[in-house]
C-alpha cells in the first residue's frame, strides 16, 4: 500500500531497522541522517521546553550515553544545544569507555572533546552511587534537560547492571525539569524491559516505532524527526495498516486561494447542537468552524439562547430551534433542518445538545436521512444513534464519530477499557464508521488503517477542547468531501499544532482553551516555532 505524502507509516523496532538499512547505503549516508536527527531532536527539545519557561542562557544538561547510535543522536543533540546557547553545560553519564562506541557514536563523540564534562559508570556503579553523583555534580540546582541516549531500537530485555543502576538514579533524581529520550526510552523495544526511562517527550528519528503507541506512560509524548526516509521512491511499498499524521497534511490549506472563487467553494457546516442549559459548546464548535476557513456556517440553536450567541458570533447564519420543556432540541423541528439540508456540505452534530430521548431522536433522524458527511460529538454519541450508521445508504456521505474513552466503551458496549487496535478497526467495521478516538495519542480509524496525531498535549485536558476539535472537522469536511480521512486528519492536525503553540506561549495551566483559536493563524501559514 503506497501511503499519502502526509502519512508516514508506523513500524516495529525490527522493520524499522531493516528499512533504514534499505534507506542509507553507506557510513556517510548514516553520519548525515545522524546529524539531521542530533539537530532535529535539539531543536524539538527547545520548543518543546518553553511550556515550561523560556530556556535559560545558562542551560543545563545531563545525558545519559550508551555506546550506539541513539548515544550519536543525544550527543550531536547536545553539541547543537551548546552551539545555540554557548553558556550551556553539558554532564555525560558514560555507560561504556568511549573507545568501544560504535563508530559514528564515537564520531559525535570526539566533536565534543574540551566541551562537555565526562562521567564514566562502570561495573560498581549502583543506584545509590549515581544518585550521588548526580547530586554532586546538579550542585543544588535543576538540570533543565536530560536526555537518555542509552539504549536504542535494537534493545533486547533485561537492561544491564550498569545502564540499570543509571536508569534506576535518574527516574528517582527529581530536579530533572524535562526528560527527553531519543528514538525510544532506554529498556523499551519490540520486548521490554519492566525499568525504562521515563520520558516527558520522546523522538522518534525517521520512523515512528510501534511500541511507542501501546500504552506505557514511560514514553511520554511522542515527537517526530522526520529524516526523510519516506522520500526516497526505489524502496518497495510499505504495509500502510498503521501511520503518523503529520503537518504535512495541511499543505492544500498554506497555499493562495483562487481569486475568482465566493464563498460557496469553501462549504457549507451545519451545526446542530446546544441546549438552554449548555449554550457554550455551540458556540465553541461555531467559533471554531468560522475560523477553519469553511465559506459558511449555519448553527441550530435552542431559540431561548439563539440571540445570545448570534451576537457572539455573526459571521454565522442561526436559526433558532423550539425547545423541549427541558431546555433541549424538539425533534418535532426537524423540518427547520431539512427544509436547507440541500444546502449544506456537512453536517456537525451533538455539542453541547443534552442527553435525553429528545435529543437522541435528532441524532438518530440525522443520521438516517442526512446525505452528506455527518459528524457525531458529544451528546450524539449515543448507542442508539450510531446502530443507524450501518442502515445508511451506501451513496451516503461517511459518518465520522469522535469519541473519547468513555463514549466510546457506551457506543462500542464495552465492559471494560479496552483500546487495542484491533477493537477499533473492529468497532470502525461494524458499524460502518470513520472513529476519532481521543487521548493521549487521539487516533483516527476507517476500519482499514489507524492514524497517530501526536500534536497536541495536556494543555488540550480541560472542558470545551473536544467542542473546538469537532468544529474544526466539521469545517475541514465540509470544505473537502471528496477525501474525508484527509480532511478529518486536516482538523486533528489544525487542532493539535494550534495547541501547541498556545502552551509554548502561555503555558499548560493558566490559560482558557478558546485561546487556542487565536493560534490557528500561525499554523494556516505554516509558522509552528
Amino acid at each position: 500500500m503506497n501511503l499519502l505524502p502526509h502519512l508516514h507509516p508506523v513500524l516495529t523496532a525490527q522493520a524499522a531497522i531493516a528499512y533504514e538499512s534499505a534507506v542509507l547505503l553507506g557510513e556517510e549516508e548514516e553520519w548525515a541522517a545522524m546529524m539531521r536527527a542530533g539537530v532535529g531532536i535539539a531543536h524539538q527539545i527547545v520548543r518543546d521546553y518553553q511550556e515550561l519557561r523560556d530556556p535559560p542562557q545558562r542551560l543545563r544538561v545531563l545525558a545519559l550515553i550508551g555506546k550506539g547510535n541513539n548515544a550519536g543522536d543525544a550527543l550531536i543533540a547536545c553539541g547543537q544545544l551548546l552551539a545555540d546557547f554557548p553558556r550551556a553545560s553539558v554532564q555525560l553519564l558514560l555507560a561504556a569507555e568511549p573507545d568501544t562506541f560504535k563508530p559514528l557514536a564515537k564520531r559525535a563523540f570526539d566533536r565534543l572533546e574540551g566541551r562537555v564534562e565526562k562521567h564514566r559508570m562502570d561495573a560498581s556503579s549502583d543506584a545509590l552511587s549515581v544518585h550521588a553523583l548526580l547530586e554532586k555534580i546538579s550542585s543544588g540546582e535543576p538540570f533543565d534537560i536530560c536526555i537518555d541516549g542509552l539504549l536504542g531500537v535494537s534493545f533486547k530485555p533485561p537492561v544491564r547492571e550498569t545502564m540499570r543502576a543509571m536508569l534506576e538514579a535518574v527516574n528517582s533524581f527529581e530536579p530533572i525539569r524535562l526528560r527527553a529520550a531519543v528514538d525510544l526510552p532506554s529498556g523499551r523495544g519490540d520486548e521490554s524491559d519492566s525499568l525504562q526511562f521515563r520520558a516527558n517527550f520522546t523522538y522518534a528519528t525517521g520512523i515512528s516505532k510501534r511500541t511507542l503507541f501501546e500504552g506505557n506512560s514511560e514514553c511520554g509524548r511522542v515527537r517526530y524527526v522526520d529524516l526523510g526516509f519516506f522520500k526516497n521512491p526505489a524502496v518497495a511499498d510499505l504495509d500502510g495498516s498503521e501511520y503518523l499524521l503529520t503537518a504535512e497534511v495541511l499543505s492544500p490549506l498554506q497555499r493562495l486561494r483562487p481569486s475568482s472563487v465566493d464563498k460557496r467553494k469553501f462549504g457549507h457546516l451545519f451545526i446542530v447542537g446546544g441546549s438552554a442549559f449548555m449554550p457554550g459548546a455551540l458556540l465553541m464548535s461555531v467559533k471554531a468552524a468560522v475560523q477553519s476557513g469553511v465559506g459558511l456556517v449555519t448553527a441550530f440553536a435552542p431559540a431561548s439562547v439563539a440571540a445570545i450567541l448570534s451576537a457572539q458570533v455573526p459571521e454565522a447564519i442561526w436559526v433558532p430551534w423550539p425547545e423541549t420543556a427541558n431546555g433541549t432540541l424538539n425533534p418535532r423541528a426537524m423540518p427547520l433542518l431539512f427544509e436547507r439540508i440541500d444546502k449544506a456540505s456537512a453536517v456537525l452534530v451533538g455539542p453541547g445538545m443534552g442527553r435525553d430521548r429528545n435529543t437522541e431522536m435528532v441524532a438518530q433522524d440525522i443520521i438516517k436521512r442526512v446525505e452528506v458527511p455527518v459528524v457525531a460529538d458529544a451528546d450524539a454519541l449515543r448507542a442508539k444513534v450510531v446502530e443507524l450508521a450501518p442502515k445508511r445508504k451506501s451513496e451516503y456521505g461517511p459518518i465520522i464519530v469522535t469519541p473519547h474513552m468513555g463514549e466510546y466503551m457506551r457506543i462500542a458496549k464495552l465492559s471494560e477499557v479496552d483500546a487495542s487496535h484491533d477493537m477499533l478497526l473492529d468497532f470502525c467495521r461494524n458499524y460502518k464508521v470513520m472513529t476519532v478516538l481521543k487521548g493521549a495519542h487521539t487516533r483516527i480509524c476507517d476500519g482499514k488503517s489507524i492514524g497517530h496525531n501526536i500534536c497536541g498535549g495536556p494543555v488540550l485536558s480541560r472542558g470545551g477542547s473536544g467542542d473546538l476539535l469537532a468544529g474544526l472537522i466539521g469545517g475541514m469536511l465540509a470544505q473537502d468531501r471528496s477525501d474525508a480521512l484527509s480532511a478529518v486528519a486536516r482538523g486533528l492536525v489544525l487542532h493539535g499544532l494550534a495547541a501547541q503553540l498556545l502552551a509554548r506561549d502561555k503555558g499548560q495551566v493558566a490559560v482558557s482553551i478558546t485561546q487556542l483559536l487565536d493560534y490557528l493563524p500561525q499554523v494556516f501559514r505554516g509558522d509552528l516555532t
